[in-house]
């Protein structure tokens, strides 16, 4: 079984993006919730499977594999959530999941170094979804407990789930962070230009695109981004009043 240190905490996180170059702030996440959370959630969904008559007659002829992956589910899990990091750079926010085994635990099933950055300039909300019912098969249901960090972009919203309904998506969903709040606090932060650990606005965010002269938009079409964006709170009543004015000196 892999062994972890539960005492690398935040030091551990900053290490991990140390050779990051617009490295500004590491979050740590409350990883020993999360695992115990996914394992106990995926056995009760194995379990119910089971019950189906079909299921359970195919699961006999491959009992042994079914116990091996009982036995392995656990450090699969805590793998992939050791791996799970996040941190605000200069480019905006950076979501990875490390290289961590998976499956059989094979060599050859290794799963590959995952990372994604959403850039402040993109971001249209950040808010958090507090935990609340419960998860898993009906049979063997248990209590939500991770809160998730929402980051929206103009792409995310509500999609066909492909049987008559929709379902929400999100740019980039965080669970488990030990101080979600601070994360969502931070992240606005940086969109509004005030800056994480002593890092300006100027450095840290790239100029909005409703900020670039002209741009081949339309006056109104200019206009009603600056709205939008005054209202989330992107921008201040001075930089307000000076864009407006040099979008009304461009008409």
């Amino acid at each position: 079984m892999t062994k972890y240190s539960l005492a690398g905490g935040q030091q551990a996180e900053d290490q991990f993006f140390s050779q990051e170059p617009e490295f500004i702030k590491a979050y740590t996440f409350d990883r020993e919730v999360m695992t115990n959370f996914e394992v106990e959630l995926r056995k009760n969904k194995e379990c119910c499977l089971l019950l189906h008559p079909m299921v359970l007659l195919c699961a006999v002829g491959c009992l042994p594999c079914f116990a091996y992956s009982r036995c392995v589910l656990e450090d699969n899990v805590r793998d992939k959530v050791y791996a799970t990091h996040v941190a605000i750079t200069r480019d905006g926010v950076k979501f990875v999941v490390d290289r961590h085994k998976k499956g059989c635990r094979l060599d050859c099933e290794d799963q590959g170094k995952i990372s994604k950055t959403v850039a402040f300039s993109k971001i249209t909300d950040a808010d958090l979804e507090e935990p609340a019912g419960k998860s898993g098969p009906c049979c063997c249901m248990i209590d939500n407990v991770l809160t998730k960090v929402n980051v929206d972009t103009a792409s995310s919203g509500q999609v066909s789930d492909g049987q008559g309904g929709t379902s929400q998506v999100h740019e980039l969903s965080i669970a488990g962070l030990t101080d979600p709040h601070q994360f969502k606090a931070d992240v606005w932060s940086m969109i509004r230009g005030d800056g994480v650990n002593g890092v300006s606005s100027a450095q840290a965010v790239s100029a909005i695109p409703v900020m670039e002269r002209g741009g081949g938009k339309s006056v109104m079409e200019r206009m009603d981004e600056l709205e939008k964006l005054k209202a989330k709170g992107y921008i201040n009543q001075n930089e307000y009043d000076s864009k407006r004015k040099e979008i009304l000196s461009d008409a």
